[in-house]
């Protein structure tokens, strides 16, 4: 792994350490604020750092603690967690293009998340995406429970409200992906799941709905799914009804006479036929 970094330096231009840098310094003020909430919740710090650790997801920490801090059972709160970190269901498959196919996959895979599909789409090259989302994820592991820790030391001292991190937080991930927008298929939906976790967002707990809009991708799937029945039907139909008439069969018929037997003409050079051809003639 350590050589795939000593060479990010001829890949990356130097827009993707800048959006890196950003996007880190929000993730670090984010992680204070989750251990904060943390510890006013009763956790202890190593749960806090091994929750952060192993479950790297940001709002399924949130959620977590949310539902342990409210009266909820253990298994709720897993649930819960698990339930809104489906989302990377849809990350896994945005990222195939650009993973390897060997070992470097399973251990990249705990990185995938919200901060690193974001950065890696405003690369070109699969290459240079594949380092992007290293980079990047490897902030992220290295941030987050270390700014989980600050955070459970300084406890009641941080306010994630009078910070506006809520809404910080989700317009730089919009603008690292603003360059996607550019696709009018990718705008449809996601101006469609937008509508939906807008909708939903009240009514269903937390980070559930924002789960909830990637469903619009179950209706493009059944669209395709219908275009591609329809597309094959009129392909068959069309085949069977072309109306051309088939070619007459030569089975009865006496074949050619084959013209490779027959012997040429003497050829006639300067005006002179030859004298066996003469007396043929006579």
């Amino acid at each position: 792994m350590s050589s795939v970094f000593r060479t990010t330096g001829r890949v990356l231009p130097g827009s993707a350490y800048r959006d890196v840098a950003i996007v880190t310094i929000t993730i670090t003020a984010v992680a204070l604020s989750y251990g904060a909430i943390s510890a006013v919740s009763g956790f202890p710090w190593w749960q806090t750092l091994l929750l952060a650790m192993f479950a790297l997801g940001g709002a399924a920490e949130f959620t977590f603690v949310g539902v342990i801090a409210a009266g909820g059972a253990p298994i709720l709160a897993v649930l819960a967690g698990l339930l809104v970190n489906s989302r990377n269901f849809a990350f896994g498959v945005a990222v195939g293009p650009f993973f390897p196919q060997d070992w470097r996959a399973l251990i990249a895979a705990h990185w995938i998340n919200d901060e690193s599909i974001a950065v890696s789409r405003t690369v070109n090259s699969d290459r240079a995406r594949w380092h992007a989302f290293l980079l990047m994820g490897a902030s992220i592991a290295l941030m987050w429970p270390s700014g989980a820790m600050v955070g459970q030391w300084l406890g009641n001292v941080i306010d994630a409200d009078l910070l506006g991190l809520d809404a910080a937080f989700p317009i730089i991930l919009f603008c690292l992906i603003r360059g996607d927008l550019k696709n009018r298929s990718t705008l449809t939906l996601t101006v469609a799941g937008i509508l939906v976790a807008v909708l939903l967002t009240p009514i269903l707990p937390l980070g559930l709905g924002a789960v909830t809009s990637l469903s619009v991708f179950v209706f493009v799937a059944a669209g395709w799914l219908i275009r591609a029945a329809i597309r094959k039907r009129r392909g068959g139909t069309s085949s069977g009804t072309t109306g051309e008439e088939p070619a007459p069969s030569t089975a009865g018929q006496e074949p050619a006479p084959s013209t490779a037997s027959q012997e040429p003409a003497p050829a006639d050079r300067g005006g002179v036929v030859g004298p066996d051809f003469r007396e043929e003639r006579r």
